[in-house]
């Protein structure tokens, strides 16, 4: 049973109307001129984007060659080594230009999959799939050489691996 309805008050509405610009403008402004960093308001872009039947998708792998000799895929999530793919994916121009963050990745990965062979290179590399001939090609964008792969520390970076 529901009880009495009551009109909102002129202050009531006024502020519900203050709250609701605000959200717009922040949603706006975001996809306008943010960046990752403005999340939850950040651009839309990030969510969805189309692609021409002719086009090309990109995507951003890291593998790593460990101390065995082998060339692995490192795997990017939160359970694996702490750090979600979208992360990367966000931070790859940082990467670019600081590879020596890529000692982080090894530093995550000896402490949540210690069982598992050190990474002793690491390559963040960009993957373009023509969609209509499904070729693709593979670009290292950044290359590491671990320090101390068996117990590797932090890059020091701020933002990196504490």
């Amino acid at each position: 049973m529901r009880g009495p309805t009551r009109s909102l008050g002129p202050y009531a509405a006024l502020w519900r109307l203050a709250v609701a610009a605000a959200v717009v403008t922040t949603v706006c402004l975001g996809t306008w001129v943010g960046n990752d960093d403005w999340w939850p308001f950040a651009p839309m872009s990030q969510y969805a984007f189309s692609v021409q039947n002719n086009g090309i998708i990109n995507s951003l792998t890291m593998d790593a060659l460990t101390v065995d000799g082998e060339v692995v895929r490192v795997p990017l999530s939160k359970e694996k080594i702490g750090i979600e793919r979208a992360e990367i994916e966000g931070q790859a121009p940082r990467i670019i230009a600081h590879p020596e963050l890529l000692q982080d990745i090894a530093v995550l990965h000896s402490r949540l999959l210690p069982h598992e062979p050190a990474y002793q290179v690491i390559y963040l590399r960009n993957t373009s799939t023509q969609i209509g001939t499904g070729a693709a090609t593979i670009h290292t964008l950044a290359t590491w050489q671990v320090r101390d792969p068996l117990r590797p520390q932090p890059s020091g970076i701020p933002g990196g691996a504490p």
